[in-house]
């Protein structure tokens, strides 16, 4: 006889974590059009060609590491999930990478021109120490163990895209750029979340 199919049951949770961490993804949930990206421009007409250049390659890099996250992290940890709830908790963090990758589109069609635009996507292709950075992480995603996916997956929701945050935040600390430190802060009150995995691995 073929197996029944299985409805998930939030009455009966086998693992208080899923329960604990879907419920604080869904108190966080927002979207990058709602926060007022445009109030940012005066400061972006401020600041030097470098430090544009700067702000766009930060956030071109963190793009590629969410992308990577949304289209290959997320999904290879679906497939060892123990519990039905750990699959509804990857899902929705499957997702907010991916409005998290939104977000910073959001800011570039605010702040650049089309092809400033074009100029950082080329260089997220180009960039030696990114796309290391990116094939080290994959090649774990697909060629790596269990363990090991969901350990590069914590290196990944962590350090990797913490050490992206510095730049907006330092330049809020010095009153620039605060709606798009917004958007860092939002991403950043995520990833804590989605870090908070690796209690479970």
């Amino acid at each position: 006889m073929t197996q029944p199919f299985k409805a998930i049951n939030w009455n009966q949770i086998e693992e208080q974590i899923d329960l604990a961490t879907w419920t604080k993804l869904t108190e966080q949930f927002w979207l990058p059009e709602r926060i007022p990206t445009s109030n940012d421009i005066p400061d972006w007409d401020r600041l030097s060609n470098e430090e544009r250049e700067l702000f766009n390659k930060v956030f071109g890099g963190l793009t590629a590491l969410d992308t990577l996250q949304s289209e290959d992290g997320v999904r290879v940890i679906l497939e060892d999930v123990r519990t039905q709830h750990e699959t509804a908790v990857l899902t929705n963090i499957q997702f907010m990478e991916s409005v998290h990758a939104r977000s910073y589109s959001n800011i570039f069609s605010t702040l650049c021109t089309p092809r400033e635009i074009d100029d950082v996507f080329a260089w997220t292709e180009q960039n030696e120490f990114l796309q290391y950075k990116a094939h080290k992480i994959r090649d774990i995603y697909l060629n790596g163990t269990p363990i090991q996916k969901k350990i590069a997956s914590v290196f990944l929701e962590s350090f990797l895209f913490y050490s992206g945050f510095y730049t907006p935040l330092y330049y809020v600390g010095v009153g620039k750029m605060t709606n798009v430190a917004e958007i860092i802060k939002l991403i950043l009150r995520d990833e804590s979340v989605h870090g908070t995995l690796g209690y479970k691995f």
